[in-house]
Formats: structure tokens, sequence, C-alpha cells
């Protein structure tokens, strides 16, 4: 070993000090046969190449004997492992030995493994066989675009004519300078300032606004990222603005994504190769909801006069299957995808076109992005996340609107159904406003009470004034069915309504070492201290409070009917690993064999099938909820243990689970949509029928043991959103609690 020898220390290299590298060599590297482009990344390894024994993970292989494969985006992947590097894509593979004398490639064409920069520092390079493929895709069909049913939203579809001709592209979020509003898309498509252009919404053209003066084409990357090397380089941004015609019929949530988080505020100063594999999201007007990956960044994909042209992102799949983009995506808000609550859906990218490389099977497509924060820069805008009234397009929120908005049709006491008729505005929406559209609320506005203990109390503390933080958490489900090593399961020790008791739930909690808040669901008492409070309401002739406490106990009886809400497969099995290899020890959340399955099913599948799902529904009402009334709050709350046991009967979440680990294993889990609704829309249906009639029939048995039916008619009113709204923002009202501090409130 030569100890005086410099080691090249490739893992400490900087983004700045890889892209130093490239632009200095970049120029030699373009004029050598076949190299097609460059990025800058972590370095590609093959999938079959085996991982370094050190590693822990199985070992040394047998080293492969003679050349290797060529290297391709498709069998090639990203380790923890890998270290930064140059990457550049070549239209055809060479193997070493044919640039050597008397070989069939020139020398002069050979790309080196390592570039060398004038200060000593060396800087790895990854050949990767990518062969643009540059036929045109087919036109889309327009019954291929997905237009809204109602309200207006990103995700969907913006159009021009531009000469004769229809150009489409997606609306991605909508943005603002503080006095305006404008929704974001791409300038090839908004045109020149002034323009018209419109959508469709329930089946008719509508106008979305006029193209305003603030757009950007390209702009110098030693201006947009300085002080970074980019000598002769332009950044593409193809960003275009559009100012709405009426701002107050749009909705600052994305269609198939939801209310945005904070912009993913990148620059100079924290823009790293940390962001290399991060998974993303979007939805496009053409394909969709597209899954991927941040597979590269600054990707050079031409040369004009002299200039090269860079991508802030090179957005690749996620899984084994190509990334689902094609035209007319352009335009579409790409997402942060991290399921931690203060990063998650962080707007980060605007598509703005598309790559597609020859695959061994099938093509592979990547997507063109432009950093979300440059563009609020340049153009002195900024994210509009929410106003009074936000969309939701999750299925949460979909769920308990519509169970709260049916119930309020199902109550069998006349004076009450007119009081919840009344106030069904309070508690949800009217059933046919309830689409991928329907409103949700930040928790600074009002909120309808059905979704008030996700959107209002699931807040942190601090946040707001009213949130309740991990206190509020374990109060929406609870794991019936988990009975390891011998202990029973609590669907076993509460086999009666008067065994359900806090004393024996926190005995088995402890007993298989559930110790944690978060660990220990306590749904069933929730019910009953909400049921406690609302026939003290109605005896009390306080009917502002009886509503809103009937109307936040719609959310828990949402839960209750659900059936991940009621088990230990709330997001897959725990015991077996992702490949379906059983674990010896409990795996994380979403972590186990089917991971994923909660938001699947609770989140997408009821999104993409909301309008059949909201006609199911109203197919199954009848006079009222014709169920036997209960007395007495710990009968209330033994309503909502039976009505977990029968949504878990009816959707065995085993069932559940594999069927999306099914379509997850075989790189088709953008699939779940479709195929979950056609094995379980049915039973999901009947599921939240139950829901809804087990809600009005808790509504009356509360009215019935308050005396309700002796109140008078004239106190039978709308109350006002103020009114409501101060209610449940009070922290004194049905507080959040664990189950190891209920009690006081039972």
């Amino acid at each position: 070993m030569d100890h005086f020898a410099t080691q090249p220390q490739f893992n400490t290299l900087s983004l700045p000090e890889l892209l130093r590298a490239r632009d200095q060599f970049h120029p030699h590297l373009m004029h050598k046969a076949n190299v097609v482009g460059t990025a800058v990344g972590r370095y590609l390894i093959r999938k079959d190449d085996s991982f370094p024994s050190k590693s822990g993970r199985g070992g040394e292989q047998p080293r492969r004997e003679g050349p290797k494969p060529p290297r391709t985006l498709e069998n090639s992947e990203v380790r923890d492992y890998s270290w930064p590097c140059v990457l550049v894509f070549v239209s055809k593979w060479v193997d070493e030995d044919e640039f050597r004398s008397g070989g069939r490639s020139s020398p002069a064409d050979f790309v080196p493994k390592t570039i060398y920069l004038e200060d000593g520092l060396s800087v790895p390079v990854c050949v990767v066989l990518a062969p643009p493929v540059k036929s045109a895709p087919p036109a889309l069909a327009p019954g291929e675009l997905k237009f809204p049913a109602s309200g207006l939203s990103g995700g969907y579809p913006i159009m021009a004519r531009v000469q004769g001709a229809e150009r489409v592209a997606s609306i991605g979020c909508l943005l603002t300078d503080g006095h305006k509003v404008y929704a974001l898309t791409n300038r090839h498509v908004a045109g020149e300032p002034g323009g018209q252009l419109t959508t469709l919404a329930g089946g008719r053209e509508v106008p979305v606004g006029r193209s305003s003066a603030k757009q950007l084409g390209r702009l110098p990357f030693a201006e947009v990222y300085r002080p970074w090397p980019g000598r002769d380089v332009y950044v593409n941004m193809d960003v275009g603005l559009v100012e709405l015609e009426d701002q107050t019929v749009w909705s600052p949530a994305v269609h198939g994504i939801g209310r945005l988080g904070p912009l993913a505020d990148l620059s100079v100063y924290n823009l790293t190769l940390g962001l290399i594999g991060c998974p993303v999201r979007a939805h496009g007007c053409a394909s969709g909801r597209m899954f991927g990956r941040v597979a590269a960044l600054f990707y050079r994909y031409k040369s004009v006069g002299g200039f090269e042209y860079v991508a802030d992102f090179l957005i690749g799949s996620r899984d084994n299957e190509p990334l689902r983009t094609r035209p007319g995506d352009s335009g579409s808000i790409w997402v942060v995808e991290t399921g931690e609550a203060e990063r998650d859906l962080m707007p980060l990218a605007v598509q703005w076109g598309g790559a597609v490389f020859s695959g061994g099977a099938a093509p592979l497509p990547f997507a063109l992005a432009t950093n979300l924060s440059n563009v609020c820069r340049e153009l002195e805008v900024e994210l509009f996340r929410a106003r009074d009234l936000a969309r939701f397009e999750y299925w949460g929120p979909v769920g308990h609107y519509s169970i709260a908005a049916f119930a309020c049709e199902q109550v069998a006491s006349g004076k009450l159904k007119r009081l919840m008729l009344e106030n069904r505005r309070r508690v949800s929406f009217e059933p046919d406003q309830i689409t991928p559209s329907v409103n949700d609320l930040s928790p600074e506005s009002f909120v309808p009470l059905a979704n008030v203990p996700d959107v209002v109390w699931k807040t942190r503390f601090g946040q707001t004034p009213y949130g309740r933080a991990s206190w509020e958490n374990p109060n929406h489900y609870a794991d019936l069915d988990y009975a390891p090593g011998g202990v029973a399961s609590l669907d076993e020790l509460t086999p009666t309504a008067a065994s359900l008791r806090t004393a024996t739930w926190r005995e088995y909690y402890d007993a298989v070492g559930w110790t944690r808040t978060s660990e220990r669901g306590l749904l069933p008492f929730r019910v009953w201290q909400i049921y406690k409070q609302m026939v003290g309401y109605v005896a009390a002739r306080d009917l502002p409070r009886y509503v809103a406490a009937a109307g936040v106990l719609a959310h828990y009886i949402g839960d209750a009917c659900q059936p991940l809400h009621g088990t230990y497969l709330t997001d897959g099995d725990p015991f077996r690993f992702p490949n379906g290899n059983p674990s010896a020890q409990m795996l994380g959340l979403g972590q186990g064999y089917g991971g994923g399955v909660h938001f699947a099913y609770e989140s997408l599948m009821p999104t993409e099938n909301v309008e059949a799902l909201r006609q199911g529904l109203a197919g199954t009402l009848g006079p009222s909820h014709q169920m036997d009334l209960v007395t007495g709050w710990r009968n209330a709350a033994f309503a909502a243990v039976e009505l977990m046991r029968r949504a878990r009967s009816l959707i065995p979440p085993m069932d559940l689970v594999q069927a999306y680990a099914d379509l997850k294993n075989n790189g088709q889990a953008w699939r779940a949509p479709t195929v979950l609704w056609t094995q379980f829309g049915a039973q999901s249906v009947q599921v939240m029928a139950d829901g809804y009639r087990t809600l009005a029939m808790l509504w009356d048995s509360a009215w019935a043991e308050g005396n309700g039916d002796d109140i008078p008619s004239a106190q039978l009113v709308r109350f006002s959103r103020e009114t409501i709204s101060g209610i449940y923002e009070d922290p004194d009202f049905v507080p959040s609690r664990t189950l190891d501090n209920v009690d006081p409130y039972l």
C-alpha cells in the first residue's frame, strides 16, 4: 500500500463539485460518439450485483466472469452506498476492449471512468445505456382526458387553440402574488399574454382565464443557481400562469393529491444529492396518478448553437413498472411523498416535458421538471395552499361526510330529524355535493363537524389554539383482533357490553407490550365519552352542543365501520416482509407485506369511484335506521365494537392486504383504485351503510335518553357557523384523552 498516494473520497463530493466537473468536461463528452446527454446524481449499480459483504446483506457472491452486460436504467438502481457521480447517457454500449488498439471503436470516443479537476479532485463517471426514443407518441384521444365533474382544481386539463389546433396540458396548482390568483401550467400552452384558456367541467366548456404576462421560458443557469458553475447553459422553465376568471370556484387542492403541503423551498443553500431517490407523485390529466422517484438532477438534454439546455429534475419510475406519463401531463405538479406530517405533499416541481429511453421490454418514460422554488422566486408569487373553501381528494373526508350526510335522513324521531336536517351543512354537506371536488377546510376556517377530529383536533399544539396533537390520534382505532403468544385479543376480552372496561384494555396493552399512547387505541371509549355528553346536552336543552357532539361522533363511527380501523393489519401484515417471507418481529406500520393498503383502500379507491360510492349509498336508504335503540353510554360504546366486528366480517382485512400486495409486488400498485373497487366496492358500500345507520341510531338513543321530544319545535333551528366553530374550538368540549386518563369522562 502506498501511504502517500491520494485516495479518492467519492462519498464526500458535493453537488457543486459534480456540476463543476460536468461543466468542465461536458464539451468533450458531447463530442464523443454515442453520448446523448448527461446529468448528476448517484452511481447506478446493476440490480443483480452483490452487496458488499460488510453491509450485512448476504455476503459475497461469485464475481461475474467476462464483460458485464450494459448498465441500463431498467437493470440498475441507486443503493444506499451509491457514491455521487456524473451520469453519462449513451445510445450504444461499447465494451472497453473495443477501444483498444485494433478495436472497432476509436479510443477518442472512450468515456473515462473518472474526471480529474485542476485542483486534484476526482469525480466518478457512470455510463448508462439509454437510447432516446425519437418517434412521436400517439395523439391523445379526448376520451382519455380526465375532466372535473363540477369544481375546478389542479390536476385537470387546460386547453388553448393555437393556429386552428387544440393544445392540452395539465393545470398544476394555484399561485398568488397577493392580489390575484393564478393557475400554473406550461408556457407552450398558455401562450402569449391575454390568450383565453378553457377546460371542461360537467361536460361543458368553461373559461379558466387569460394567459398572464407572468411566464418563464429559459434562464441562464448561472443566474438561477448563482454561484454554481454552468457556462453557456440554460435552465428550461416553460412556465405560464393563467389569471383566473373567477377564483372563488377554484380549489387550492390538486385533484388526485389533495391539499398541498408547504413549498419544498430548494436553492443553492439546501439542494443536495440527498434528493436522489426521493419518492414523488403527481396527477396528470392524461395519465391520472403518477408515482415516481427523483432519478437525477440537471439533466442536459440538448445543445443548440453552442448552448446547452438542462432540466432541474429527471423523474423516473418508483418500481419495476415504467413511469406512467405521456403528453398532456405537462404542467403537473410533482409533490414529495414521505408519509411524514411535516413534509408530506410538499410541491417540488412542475413538469414541462418528458424523455423516453429505449428499454428491454418497453419504452422507459421520464418526466422533465422545473424546480418550483425557482418559479416562485422569479415570478414573485407564492403557493396558494388554502382558503376558507379548499378541496379534498382523499377518502377520509369523503367517507366521513357521506356517512354523516346520509345519517341525517335516517333518524327515526321526527323532531330530531328536523334538527339534524336543518344543520346538515354544519355536520356535513348535501349528499350531491360530496364529490372528489367537495370542500375540505383548513383548521383556521369553518370545518363541517364530521371531519373536525382529523382537520382541526389532530393539528399539533402550537400550530393553532385548538389543536390536540397526539392525544387525539388513538381515539380513531382499536386493534381488536391481535392475540400474540397466548394473550387473549380485545375481541375475546370484550364479548358483551358489561365486559367493556378500560382497566381490561389497559391490562391487555401492557401484556402485549404496547405502552406508547399511539399504540393504545380506544375508539369505543371515545364513543362512550361523546354519547354521555350528548345525553347531557339534550337534558340541558343545549341543542348547539348536542349538534356539535353528534357531528363529531359521526367521525368516530365512520372510522368504526372501516375494516382497517379495527385490526392489527391496518396497513399490511406486520409479520411478513414485503416479499412475503415471515418476520419473527412485528414490523413498523406500513413496512410489512402489503404496506400501503390503508391509503390505497381508504383514500385512492373511493376517490376514483366516488360517484359510484355515493349512488350505492343512496340506494341503501330506508325510512329510518330501523335499529333498536340503546340505553346507557356503555351500551352505546359496545354498539361501536359490534360495528367494527361486522365490518371486519364483511371485508376480512387480510383479503384487502393480499389483494393490494399482489398488485404492489407485480409493479401494478397504480391499478389499486380500479382493482380494489372491483373486488370490494359492493361490500364497502354495505359497511358504510351500516355506519350511517348505527350513527343515526346513536343520535336517536341519546335524544330519547335526554327526553328530546319534549323540546319545543321552535328551538329546532339551524345554528350559525360561528356558534358551532366556537364550540369545537373549545378545548373543554369533549376533550381528547388517552386510554390512561379517559376514566373521569366516562
